[in-house]
């Protein structure tokens, strides 16, 4: 069962804060990171990839700054504990959307268990540095991206009527997302929500590595702390929760770029029935996903010829897992055992990866989004995906709300 509550948030305390949010610290580039602080010395950025200064390293000197930020009234924290509705309003492939949740404590539980589902694997690096921020800054400074079933609506249509009225904070991007935020401190709507989610299992959709940061800041906690307990703030993370029927749920593939294999001609004539390119978009609704090649200027659709050959390569996995294009790709197209995931460029534009593939005299190869059913079932199942096989769009925004776990 997910536990969620309501949280005394920090945030910033003016209402338009379009110069002080940022991306997710693993999508911002270097040339990005410093556009962002010219922006405004405030911007959160600053906090999540801070820099080194004097005789403390880039996490002491976050925590200065966060509590510089707070001593001086940029940062505020609620006097009373709140839920905190978000909006996002975007434009995906010039249709426009609208995603729309809420932040919440969430109770911290065992990645590899509980109700908290998660689909990717994760790599130690990332892990380590965000531990250590969060060790120095003692909050979680950007949310996990959850996922639940809303099977009688009750939270969509509640987010709605929130979205109805004046929003506390505003945001605008460069990606042209607008971003709106309700500061709900009425303890018989907080109930209300708590209550629907009581029941239900919460599926990680973005933030797998922040997920197992708070886990193992738990165990590190556990450690130094006598009178621990997971019942106080440092057992919850900071997650932002969207219904599975909310109508702007928006997931991209991530496409990928490579030198050619060795293999690959054999592979393809060996177990894909090769279509023309017209093919991948039309058969992308289909139980078994396709996938596209580019090379040397041709493109050519992928149909694996016998679905018992994913039974075959993918024996301990569901058939969620092996329908996946994505799954296809590193299991029978190019074994995971030939070429590791580190060896990919990973490009979210099919036309930025054929291009980039022209330019580097390498590969493309485009796979199909990941139907959100198929994450809820593979997750189910505790299963780990390839990396990078979701991208959901847009991304949440750092900055927004931020939980201390002190």
């Amino acid at each position: 069962m997910a536990i969620i509550k309501a949280f005394n948030g920090v945030r910033y305390s003016k209402e338009n804060i379009t110069n002080e949010i940022c991306p997710p610290y693993d999508v911002i580039s270097p040339e990005q990171k410093e556009e962002l602080k010219k922006k405004s010395q405030y911007n959160m950025v600053k906090l999540e990839l801070s820099d080194a200064q004097g005789t403390k390293n880039k996490y002491e000197q976050a925590s200065v700054l966060f509590k510089e930020w707070l001593s001086e009234g940029v940062l505020i924290k609620e006097d009373k504990p709140a839920l905190y509705f978000y909006e996002q309003e975007f434009i995906d492939h010039g249709v426009k959307m609208v995603r729309r949740g809420f932040f919440a404590a969430l109770k911290i539980e065992n990645p590899h268990g509980g109700a908290v589902k998660a689909h990717e694997k994760t790599l130690s690096a990332p892990k380590e540095d965000r531990l250590n921020l969060l060790k120095a800054v003692e909050a979680n400074l950007s949310p996990i991206f959850l996922l639940f079933n809303d099977d009688n609506g009750k939270i969509v249509n509640l987010c709605k009527d929130i979205s109805a009225k004046k929003p506390t904070s505003v945001a605008s991007d460069d990606e042209k997302t607008n971003h709106k935020v309700w500061v709900v401190s009425s303890e018989e709507i907080v109930k209300e929500v708590e209550n629907c989610l009581k029941d239900k299992k919460t599926f990680i959709a973005d933030g797998h590595h922040r997920y197992e940061t708070s886990w193992n800041y738990l165990q590190y906690i556990k450690g130094k702390d006598s009178n621990f307990s997971d019942t106080k703030e440092y057992g919850y993370v900071l997650a932002f929760l969207c219904p599975m029927e909310d109508d702007g749920i928006s997931i991209w593939p991530t496409h990928r770029v490579i030198e050619e294999p060795k293999n690959l001609e054999e592979n393809i004539e060996k177990y894909f029935n090769v279509l023309p390119k017209e093919e991948f978009l039309k058969l992308q609704k289909e139980t078994v996903q396709p996938i596209m090649v580019y090379k040397d200027g041709n493109y050519r659709t992928l149909v694996v010829k016998d679905t018992e050959l994913l039974k075959k390569a993918m024996p301990e996995n569901c058939d969620a897992f092996r329908n996946l294009g994505v799954s296809i790709l590193h299991n029978i197209l190019i074994p995971k055992e030939q070429v590791s995931a580190d060896k990919y460029v990973y490009v979210k534009d099919e036309n930025e990866a054929v291009e980039l593939a022209k330019k580097t005299n390498k590969i493309a190869i485009m796979v199909p989004a990941t139907p959100v059913e198929s994450i809820k079932e593979i997750a189910l199942n505790n299963e780990n995906m390839p990396q990078k096989s979701t991208y959901f769009f847009p991304k949440l925004a750092s900055g927004i709300i931020i939980h201390t776990v002190c």
